[in-house]
C-alpha cells in the first residue's frame, strides 16, 4: 500500500468510491472543493494499483479537523484506513498542528475503534448531527504535541 498526497487527477476515482461507500455521499463539488481548498490536506491510499482510500483534513494552525475518511468496500478491514491516518497526522504534526479534530457517527463502531487506537477521546456530542439516517455526532479530539518527559 502507497499514501500519498491526493492529486487532481484522483478525482474520479473519489467520486466512485464516494457513491458505493458512503450512505450519503459528497457531490464532486464538495470532493473539488476540498482538494481545492487553500488549507486543506488530503491523502490517497493506493492498494494494489487502485484507488483504496482517502482522507480530507483541514487546517487552522495549531489545529486541523479530519473532514471525512473513506475507503472503498472490498479494502475495509486491511489497515487502509489506519494507514492513512497515521500518516496524515504525522504530517500535520510535521506542519505544526497540535490539535486534532473529528466527529463521527454514534453508531460507527468500527471508526471509533479506529480513533481509539490513535489516541482520540471523546470530547462531546452535537444532537441529530447527521442526516440519512439522523443521528447523534461524537466529537473527539486528539492532542498531537509529543509526550514530555517530566524530570524530578
Amino acid at each position: 500500500m502507497i499514501v500519498r498526497p491526493l492529486l487532481p487527477a484522483d478525482l474520479p476515482q473519489v467520486e466512485e468510491i464516494e457513491r458505493r461507500a458512503m450512505p450519503a455521499p459528497w457531490s464532486a463539488a464538495q470532493v473539488r472543493a476540498e482538494i481545492e481548498a487553500a488549507n486543506g490536506f488530503a491523502l490517497v491510499a493506493i492498494c494494489g494499483g487502485t484507488l483504496g482510500g482517502y482522507a480530507f483534513f483541514r487546517t487552522c494552525l495549531p489545529e486541523c479537523e479530519l473532514l471525512h475518511l473513506v475507503v472503498a468496500p472490498e479494502w475495509r478491514r486491511r489497515r487502509v484506513a489506519t494507514a492513512l491516518l497515521d500518516q496524515a497526522l504525522a504530517g500535520l504534526a510535521a506542519q505544526g498542528c497540535t490539535t486534532c479534530f473529528l466527529e463521527v457517527r454514534a453508531s460507527n463502531e468500527a471508526a471509533r475503534q479506529l480513533y481509539t487506537r490513535a489516541g482520540f477521546v471523546q470530547t462531546g456530542r452535537r444532537k441529530h448531527y447527521y442526516s440519512q439516517p439522523v443521528e447523534d455526532a461524537l466529537l473527539l479530539t486528539r492532542d498531537m504535541q509529543p509526550a514530555r518527559e517530566e524530570h524530578e
